[in-house]
C-alpha cells in the first residue's frame, strides 16, 4: 500500500487527487504517455496507476492508443474547458475583429485579456494555412514574459501590477531565444510601449514568431491584447503592412470598448 501524501490535507480524497495529477501529466505530453512513465514521474504505484487510468478511461476522460499503448486525453476534457470559457463572454466585436485579422494576414490570431492580474488567452481564430502555437489554448496563462500577447499587456500595466506579476510568475526560459533577465524584460517592455506593438521571435516556441498589440479600456487602462503567429520563415521584420493590420484591428477593439486616445491615463511609475 502506498504511503499517504504529506502534501495534501487530511480531508482530501487521495485517489481523486492522484487521478487529476495523471490527467495533468498526460495533458503535457503531445503524443500521450504510457502507464510506466506516468507511474515513474508521478510517484504513484504502477498497479494503482493502472486502476486510476482504467477509471478515467471508463469515465471517458482518457483513451489508450492500441498501437503505441499511450494514454491520451479525450475531447471530454476540452468539453469541460469550453463550458468554463463559454461563461467568460468575449465581446462579439472583438472576436469578429480577430477573424477579420485572420482574413487580412492569413495568420492565426489570438486575443488575451488582463484578468485579476493574469494574462489569459481568451480567443483563438485559426487560419487554414497558418501555423498554430501548439502549447497555447483558450485559458492558457503562463510564460507571459516571452509571449507577444503577454508583452503587449505587461508593457501597459502599472508598476505595482508588473511587480506583483513578476513575484507570482518568475520568468522562465522556454527556448534559447527567450529573454528572462529582468533588465532585458524591462527594456523589451519599454520598446513595446514606444513602438506600439510587441514581438516574440521564437522566444516561446522554436520556429514560431508572433506580433502583439495592446487593447485598452474606456478609461485608458489595459484590457488585453491581440496577436498573430507565423512560422519564422514567414516573418519579415520589414513587413509594415502586417503590423499595421494588427495594430488597426487592436485599435478598433479598443474603440469598441469606449477607448479615447485623449482620455488615456498613464499610471506607470516609470
Amino acid at each position: 500500500m502506498e504511503a499517504a501524501s504529506t502534501s495534501q490535507p487530511a480531508w482530501t480524497i487521495q485517489s481523486l487527487a492522484r487521478g487529476l495529477k495523471l490527467l495533468e501529466l498526460i495533458a503535457e505530453q503531445p503524443e500521450g504517455c504510457n502507464a510506466k512513465w506516468l507511474s515513474k514521474v508521478s510517484g504513484i504505484n504502477l498497479s494503482t496507476c493502472y486502476h486510476l487510468l482504467n477509471t478515467l478511461d471508463v469515465a471517458g476522460y482518457v483513451e489508450k492508443d492500441r498501437q503505441t499503448q499511450n494514454y491520451v486525453l479525450t475531447y471530454k476534457v476540452s468539453y469541460l474547458s469550453n463550458l468554463i470559457q463559454s461563461r467568460k463572454i468575449l465581446p462579439r466585436k472583438i472576436s469578429t475583429l480577430a477573424h477579420t485579422l485572420v482574413q487580412k494576414t492569413g495568420e492565426t490570431a489570438y486575443v488575451a485579456t488582463w484578468e485579476n492580474g493574469e494574462v489569459v488567452v481568451s480567443h483563438i481564430a485559426e487560419s487554414d494555412q497558418a501555423v498554430k502555437v501548439r502549447s497555447l489554448y483558450v485559458g492558457y496563462r503562463d510564460h507571459a514574459f516571452v509571449r507577444a500577447l503577454g508583452k503587449a499587456i505587461l508593457a501597459h500595466v502599472t508598476a505595482a501590477e508588473l511587480m506583483a506579476y513578476r513575484a507570482a510568475h518568475v520568468p522562465v526560459r522556454r527556448t534559447e531565444h527567450s529573454h528572462v533577465d529582468w533588465d532585458d524584460i524591462q527594456a523589451e517592455l519599454q520598446r513595446t510601449r514606444e513602438r506600439g506593438y510587441s514581438l516574440d521571435l521564437e522566444e516561446f516556441e522554436l520556429g514560431v514568431c508572433c506580433i502583439g498589440a495592446p487593447i485598452f479600456r474606456f478609461d485608458g487602462a489595459i484590457w488585453g491584447a491581440m496577436s498573430i503567429s507565423m512560422p519564422s520563415s514567414r516573418y519579415n521584420p520589414a513587413d509594415e503592412t502586417t503590423v499595421a493590420y494588427l495594430r488597426g484591428e487592436a485599435y478598433a477593439a479598443s474603440l469598441s470598448l469606449g477607448y479615447q486616445t485623449t482620455a488615456r491615463k498613464e499610471e506607470r511609475d516609470v
